[in-house]
């Protein structure tokens, strides 16, 4: 996540503590750790679909290489890693980049006071609500590697035309709009990762705008959007 301070954090962020997001689950394919996601079931978590797939498609990747990690605020040590056994599409995305993912686990997760679901929102926070986002996504444009330590910090819900008038991108109602101070917010590495209001999962990260920390908002993937999809996945 974005930072100017000099120990390379989120701006106005803090380290999380364990137990602080239960539902903070980290995305590695091959071995190699790339995205967040949120675990909203014993064996099923969200993504981002751009996480799971080559860049420009919608077939993911064998489900295989991917494994979830969660339980753990240290990105390399702790927790629960679990192998993905299938990853499901949301076929009705509006974009390729705000598409969402779901995957079910080749076993559950263990529940405990580190690990734990999230509920779905069904609708979009108002205008102006603040949200907790998170990560291990690098703190700053230069970086080269994820962030060790889990990052947490806040957005503020904006009309969705801050994001249209950042970007080319079509109007798109499965966009939450997320603006932050400069030198805050999601960075390479948080795409797929939460966005929380009132211990609800209300989006997923899907695209920076700008640099990571300019006064650009974010694009958030609206889990109220894709409620209904998710819910019958799970059946």
């Amino acid at each position: 996540m974005a930072s100017s301070s000099p120990q390379g954090r989120i701006a106005g962020g803090e380290d999380a503590t364990l137990g602080q997001l239960p539902y903070q689950a980290s995305l590695a394919i091959g071995g190699s750790y790339n995205c967040g996601a949120v675990i909203i079931a014993e064996r099923f978590a969200l993504t981002a679909l751009t996480c799971v797939c080559s860049a420009g498609k919608d077939t993911p990747w064998p489900p295989q290489l991917f494994i979830v990690s969660a339980g753990t605020v240290d990105l390399y040590n702790g927790g629960q890693r679990i192998r993905v056994e299938e990853i499901i599409v949301n076929p009705n995305y509006n974009e390729l980049k705000t598409g969402i993912a779901l995957l079910r686990l080749s076993e559950p997760l263990i529940f405990n006071m580190d690990v734990g679901p999230l509920p779905l929102a069904t609708e979009n926070p108002a205008v102006g609500s603040y949200v907790d986002i998170s990560g291990w996504g690098r703190t700053k444009e230069s970086d080269t590697e994820m962030y060790r330590t889990l990052q947490v910090g806040l957005a503020i819900v904006e009309a969705e035309r801050e994001c249209l008038e950042a970007s080319d991108a079509p109007v798109n109602d499965q966009v939450l709009c997320l603006g932050h101070q400069r030198r805050q917010g999601i960075c390479a590495g948080d795409i797929g990762g939460p966005a929380v209001y009132r211990d609800t999962l209300v989006g997923l990260g899907a695209e920076v705008l700008g640099e990571c920390g300019s006064m650009l908002p974010e694009r958030f993937i609206s889990i109220a959007a894709n409620y209904e999809w998710i819910q019958l996945q799970m059946e």
